[in-house]
């Protein structure tokens, strides 16, 4: 990763100079990266005296880095949130700074926002679809189906559970026709009451193949 030149602050009364453009006012700070490399991490700085519009640029450059490199890794996904935490207090520095003036070189442009990037935007569209997709399927009430003694149905799940899906009588997919619960015998099996269209008691029989 390229870094600016490092230039010693100077100073003007009692304002350090920004180490990259030498405007003032400054503060000294470090920013902090994080870089996941599967089996191994790497922790990055930038340290010095930052102006308001290169601490800006340098915070924001770093932190949406550290939103698509800082995961790659079992212990990155740990260090990333701590790495990027870690910026809250520069961050709260820089930004107590008024506007810079007096540079003597060009200053950093500051870029979009943070969350405005598109490392942050993938990261919370994955949020949103993971809470989607746990979420929606719930409030999707489900539907129970109802048999009636002549149906042919299947089960999806291994009896004694049941699973049931009604199908065509005359399908290859049906394993079992329906009868009056009285008539249970052998290999058959009771459906649970919640299946019957009418609340009594039905009973499966295997089809004859």
């Amino acid at each position: 990763m390229s870094t600016p030149p490092h230039h010693p602050p100077t100073s003007y009364g009692s304002a350090a100079s920004c180490h990259i453009c030498g405007a003032i006012p400054a503060v000294h700070a470090v920013v902090r990266g994080h870089r996941g490399l599967v089996v191994t991490l790497r922790f990055l700085t930038e340290e010095g005296a930052f102006c308001r519009t290169c601490g800006t640029a340098t915070y924001r450059r770093m932190t949406s880095d550290t939103l698509w490199q800082g995961w790659w890794g079992l212990l990155s996904v740990f260090a990333a949130p701590v790495t990027m935490v870690m910026n809250i207090g520069a961050r709260s520095r820089i930004r107590a700074l008024p506007h810079p003036v007096g540079n003597l070189r060009p200053q950093l442009a500051p870029g979009r926002r943070v969350l405005a990037r598109p490392p942050a935007l993938a990261i919370m569209a994955a949020l949103v679809a993971a809470l989607g997709a746990a979420v929606v399927p719930k409030l999707i009430p489900h539907t129970q189906p109802t048999f009636t003694a002549g149906d042919c149905i299947r089960n999806h799940a291994k009896w004694p559970e049941q699973d049931l899906e009604e199908v065509g009588c005359s399908s290859p997919e049906a394993e079992y026709w329906i009868s009056d619960g009285d008539k249970c015998w052998g290999k058959d099996w009771l459906l649970y009451l919640e299946y019957s269209a009418e609340k009594k008691t039905l009973c499966a029989h295997p089809m004859s193949k």
